[in-house]
């Protein structure tokens, strides 16, 4: 096996196909077979399954291949890093970040390390979180922005900030909806002291009343909707999941349009709000929130030069935007 056999393996997983790989690699098919079958021979071991929907990888192919991305990028970069000056820092650095993240991260971060990093070459990578969890996980990413549970301190991670979540909808929306359930019929509370600077509306609803009510959220992969389902498995009940949105942009939209509301942080709801009768409103008893952290794709190791510079910039430039009230709803996590 040597690193030419593990670039035709990526490329044969990331193509899903023979026959598309062998045109990337500007070789014939049957020669990428055999290339295939030889990697197999050698490490004594099924890496692929070939059927009429084309190749995907065998258990024990997702582990090579998680492996060879991470080993491949560590080749690529030792002549990089031999060559590179030694008063600087230089090299690309893939980074990915959920879409709720990027809204304000991304554009901050840029700026920030073509500043103080003009050698790094950042790569931006902007999906939904359990996306970019696996990108990180199988090699892809030197960097990823995730969402946690809780704050509890992990290998390989920098706590950066925690943020509470919110029930986002046509106002009309929520009388409805809670009067549906027994609640109060005086509607969701205002907090003393809540003001237009905390971004929109301020008014409170509890969790149980949300049950029956019609939510879009993204799929079972994401954080976000983990800690919506756990919020209400832990009250006994089920959220009235009304369809998998993998797009947070189109979840306001949805809410906006009066068909469903919504879960989500306040920063998500002020950057992409278009109409000023969106109403949101913080949920309560209890109250649903989420830590959020950078993480490095190696528990073992510490990172190159260049990716712990912009991992140091992730921190700097949240903590920069969050002391400026430019990223609204965060809470910074104790570095």
């Amino acid at each position: 096996m040597d690193i030419a056999s593990l670039r035709d393996f990526i490329v044969v997983i990331d193509s899903g196909s023979f026959t598309r790989a062998a045109a990337r690699l500007f070789v014939s098919q049957p020669a990428i077979s055999q290339r295939m079958t030889q990697l197999e021979s050698e490490l004594g071991v099924r890496l692929v399954k070939r059927g009429p929907r084309g190749v995907v990888p065998t258990p024990a192919g997702r582990n090579l291949y998680r492996d060879a991305q991470q080993l491949l990028r560590h080749f690529d970069r030792i002549a990089e890093n031999v060559a590179e000056d030694r008063h600087s820092i230089h090299g690309t650095v893939a980074i990915g970040l959920p879409t709720t993240v990027a809204v304000y991260l991304a554009p901050a971060l840029f700026s920030w390390t073509r500043r103080h990093f003009p050698g790094v070459h950042l790569q931006l990578f902007e999906s939904m979180s359990g996306y970019i969890s696996e990108l990180l996980t199988v090699g892809r990413l030197d960097l990823a922005v995730l969402f946690r549970g809780d704050a509890g301190p992990r290998p390989a991670e920098t706590a950066l900030y925690s943020e509470e979540l919110y029930l986002v909808g046509l106002p009309e929306s929520f009388p409805n909806a809670l009067g549906a359930t027994g609640s109060d019929p005086s509607g969701p509370r205002r907090p003393a002291g809540a003001g237009p600077e905390a971004g929109g509306s301020a008014d409170e609803v509890r969790l149980a009343d949300l049950q029956g009510v019609p939510l879009v959220a993204p799929g079972t992969r994401s954080n976000l909707r983990a800690l919506i389902d756990r919020a209400f498995a832990d009250l006994g009940a089920v959220p009235a999941i009304a369809g998998d949105v993998e797009s947070l942009g189109t979840m306001v939209r949805i809410a906006e349009s009066g068909q469903a509301c919504a879960v989500l942080p306040l920063s998500s709801v002020t950057a992409l709000r278009r109409s000023p009768a969106l109403a949101v409103a913080r949920i309560t008893e209890p109250v649903v929130d989420r830590h959020v952290a950078v993480c490095t794709a190696s528990d073992y190791y510490e990172p190159r030069d260049a990716v712990a510079a912009v991992r140091h910039g992730v921190v700097e430039v949240t903590t920069r935007l969050a002391e400026r009230a430019e990223w609204p709803g965060i809470r910074l996590e104790p570095h």
